[in-house]
């Protein structure tokens, strides 16, 4: 296994995370991470969690939040990001990420679990659907920027 643990990710990590999301395509300036990365690493609402090696390398890592539900006690959990680094992959890391993320979703009173996939991602696709995950395809969305 490409792992050693999987634990809550600190400021001393953020440099290490922008690379793993350039794997999945999003370029994000050190400045900009900080910031979002903060939000995360001190917010209640928030988890981010990291896979470390037994070196300290970062193998991937997994952001949640959680949404308070209107109609019923409890919240929502949704997965805003998982990413495993391409020489990590298919030695489950994901799926201890996913693990420990739900694990902090079932202690945050989650009543269920989201989470957005483009459609070119179609392993991901079979990640999530092979971890009890279904398609619900209403989904609508406006931009708000300017």
């Amino acid at each position: 296994m490409a792992f050693v643990l999987i634990r809550k990710a600190d400021k001393a990590d953020q440099s290490n995370l922008i690379p793993l999301l350039a794997e999945l395509g999003y370029q994000i300036s050190e400045e900009d991470f900080e910031i979002q990365a903060n939000t995360y690493i001190n917010s209640d609402e928030c988890g981010l969690l990291v896979a470390q090696t037994e070196d300290g390398t970062l193998s991937g890592f997994i952001a949640g939040h959680l949404f308070p539900l209107i109609h019923q006690p409890g919240n929502a959990g949704r997965i805003m990001a998982l990413v495993v680094g391409e020489k990590f992959q298919s030695q489950g890391v994901g799926s201890a990420l996913l693990e420990s993320l739900e694990s902090w979703f079932r202690e945050n009173e989650c009543k269920r679990i989201e989470v957005n996939s483009s459609d070119h991602r179609e392993v991901a696709h079979e990640f999530y659907q092979s971890n009890g995950y279904r398609v619900d395809e209403r989904r609508f969305i406006k931009s708000n920027a300017p």
